[in-house]
């Protein structure tokens, strides 16, 4: 059940990791899609869990696989929209997502927020 907060949020984050072989992919379509106004970041991290499959024999060695992970911050009319998009961009990829809502989302400057 989610919690009522969450539903009136009208931006979520969501977080896709991914193998860093398919980052230009991703990043790409991202910055072909200026008009869908979302905000991102990307960074290598370590990672393990349910998404993540050791496939190497040096990941399964270190206990984790180092792979990408997009933060995209996107207003949630368009969320289900967005993960079709990816879904189809990244069909066959080692790789998930998760969803999380956004409490606040602000520029520290003028320059920043235009």
């Amino acid at each position: 059940m989610q919690h009522p907060e969450a539903e009136r949020s009208p931006q979520v984050c969501l977080t896709v990791l991914i193998p860093a072989a398919v980052e230009d992919r991703a990043v790409d379509w991202l910055l072909s899609h200026d008009d869908w106004q979302i905000e991102f970041s990307v960074h290598s991290v370590a990672a393990r869990g349910p998404l993540v499959h050791l496939a190497l024999s040096e990941e399964r060695v270190q206990g984790f696989a180092q792979r990408v992970e997009l933060k995209l911050i996107i207003a949630r009319a368009r969320l289900d929209a967005l993960i079709h998009a990816f879904e189809t961009l990244l069909a066959g990829v080692d790789g998930g997502y998760w969803v999380l809502p956004v409490e606040r989302f602000s520029a520290f400057g003028k320059a920043a927020a235009q």
